[in-house]
C-alpha cells in the first residue's frame, strides 16, 4: 500500500535532478537511478493547466469525404493569464465543475513538450479523458481526446455510424491528430509546442481497439469479410464501399506512436496473434469483474498475445468497464440509467471498487508508464513493476 502523496515531492525530485545532472555524491553516468517518488503520480505538477476545443478536418479513408473531428487539449499554461474557467459539459448536456483555465495562453516558450492521445469508448467522447489531462497537463505534457465523430454520446442519441465505419475512421483520427500537430495546429498558439516523434496512446474500451490498431496491430479483415456474405446490414454496406475494404487492409500502423496503454480494450476484430508484431511497449489496463469487454474475451487473450519485455498489465479484481471512467461519480443515478443503463451491472455499484479511488490510481499508472516509455526515466521501472500503488489488494501487477 502506498502512503497518500508527500508535500515534500517536488523539492525531493528538484534535489533528486540536481544530483543527477552534477554527479553529486555517486559516480555520474555509471550508477543506476534510484526508484522515483511514486507520490508525484497523484500530486498536480507546477504547471496552471489549460484547456481549449479545436477542430480538425481531413479527408476520410474509402469515400475520400471531409471528416470533421472535434479535439479537447488540455496543456500546461501560462500561470496568472486571467482566463476563465473552463466548463466541461458531458454530452454537451451534463456539468463538471473545473479550475483549468479555458484557452488560456500556453507556457511561454516551451517547445517539444510530450504528447499522449486519449481515445474515448463507444458512445463515450474525448471529455471523459480529463483526469489524465489535468495531470499529465500540470506536469508539463500536453493531452489530446478526439471525440470520434459518429461515436460519440451524442452520436447516440440520434443514428451513430456503424461500427465498420468507426472502427476505420478512429485509428485515422489518430494519425490526423498527429499530422495536425506536426504541420502547425491550424495556426492556433499551441502550434510548435508538442514532440510529435514519440507519441504515447492510450484508450478505454473501443477506444483501447484503437489504441491496439494505431500502434501496429493488424485486423482480421477475412474474418469482417465472411461475416458480411450474404448479410445485409449497414455495417456490411459500408464494408462493401469502394475502397474500404482495401483502407483495412492496409493498416494503421503510425510509427510516431511510442508507447500504448489500451483499457479494457475491444479485440474482437484484433488477431491474437497479430498483437506479438507489435513493436513498442504497451501497458494493458483491464477490471476481472468486465462484462462487457470480459477477462475472457479480451485482456487474457491480448495478455498471450503480447510479447515485448516491457510490457505490463494492470488488473483490477474488483475493477469493471466503467471504472475508468468518472461517470460513476459524474452523473446523477437518472442520468447515469440514461446513457449507460448496463453501467449499473458494470462499475458502477456497490460490489465493485469507487471509481473516485481507483481513477488517481490508473491515471498515476498512465502517468508513469509515459514518463518510462516515451521521456525515457528509468527510475520509474521500480514503481510500474513493484508493490501495487493504491489500497492493498485493489490493484494486481504482471510483467513479462
Amino acid at each position: 500500500m502506498r502512503l497518500p502523496p508527500s508535500s515534500h515531492a517536488v523539492a525531493g525530485a528538484a534535489a533528486f535532478l540536481f544530483l543527477m545532472l552534477t554527479g553529486c555524491g555517486s559516480d555520474a553516468g555509471t550508477t543506476t537511478p534510484p526508484a522515483a517518488n511514486p507520490d508525484e503520480l497523484f500530486e498536480l505538477g507546477s504547471f496552471e493547466v489549460g484547456y481549449r476545443e479545436i477542430a480538425i478536418t481531413y479527408d476520410d479513408a474509402g469515400t475520400m469525404n471531409e471528416r470533421e473531428v472535434i479535439l479537447r487539449v488540455w496543456y500546461p499554461a501560462q500561470d496568472g493569464s486571467g482566463a476563465p474557467p473552463a466548463r466541461y459539459a458531458v454530452g454537451g448536456i451534463v456539468d463538471i465543475p473545473t479550475n483549468v483555465a479555458l484557452d488560456a495562453p500556453p507556457v511561454t516558450d516551451a517547445t517539444n513538450l510530450p504528447l499522449a492521445i486519449y481515445s474515448h469508448g463507444n458512445g463515450g467522447e474525448g471529455l471523459l479523458g480529463y483526469p489524465y489531462g489535468e495531470l499529465m497537463a500540470s506536469h508539463g505534457w500536453i493531452l489530446v481526446a478526439p471525440n470520434h465523430t459518429g461515436n460519440t454520446a451524442f452520436d447516440f442519441l440520434d443514428t451513430p455510424d456503424p461500427f465498420t465505419r468507426s472502427a476505420l475512421d478512429r485509428p485515422n483520427d489518430i494519425t490526423a491528430i498527429i499530422d495536425e500537430l506536426e504541420s502547425g495546429f491550424a495556426g492556433d498558439d499551441l502550434e510548435g509546442r508538442a514532440d510529435t516523434s514519440a507519441v504515447y496512446l492510450f484508450g478505454h474500451s473501443f477506444g483501447g481497439y484503437t489504441t491496439f490498431v494505431t500502434g501496429g496491430t493488424a485486423v482480421d479483415v477475412d474474418a469482417l469479410v465472411m461475416g458480411c456474405d450474404g448479410e445485409m446490414s449497414d455495417a456490411c454496406d459500408v464494408l462493401a464501399a469502394p475502397g474500404v475494404e482495401a483502407a483495412y487492409r492496409a493498416g494503421f500502423l503510425d510509427d510516431r506512436v511510442v508507447a500504448l496503454a489500451p483499457q479494457a480494450p475491444a479485440i474482437g476484430s484484433i488477431l491474437e496473434s497479430e498483437l506479438a508484431e507489435l513493436e513498442v511497449p504497451t501497458m494493458l489496463m483491464s477490471g476481472l469483474l468486465d462484462q462487457t469487454t470480459t477477462q475472457e474475451e479480451s485482456a487474457e487473450p491480448a495478455w498471450r498475445g503480447l510479447d515485448h519485455p516491457d510490457d505490463l498489465w494492470v488488473d483490477m479484481p474488483e475493477g469493471a468497464h466503467f471504472t475508468f471512467i468518472t461517470i460513476c461519480h459524474d452523473l446523477t443515478p437518472d442520468l447515469l440509467e440514461f446513457f449507460r443503463p448496463d453501467a449499473g451491472q458494470d462499475g458502477c455499484g456497490e460490489e465493485f471498487i469507487d471509481t473516485r479511488e481507483a481513477i488517481p490510481v490508473l491515471a498515476a499508472y498512465v502517468f508513469a508508464f509515459g514518463r518510462r516509455h516515451v521521456l525515457g526515466q528509468t527510475e520509474w521501472d521500480a514503481v510500474l513493476e513493484g508493490p501495487p500503488l493504491g489500497k492493498e489488494g485493489d490493484f494486481i501487477i504482471r510483467t513479462k
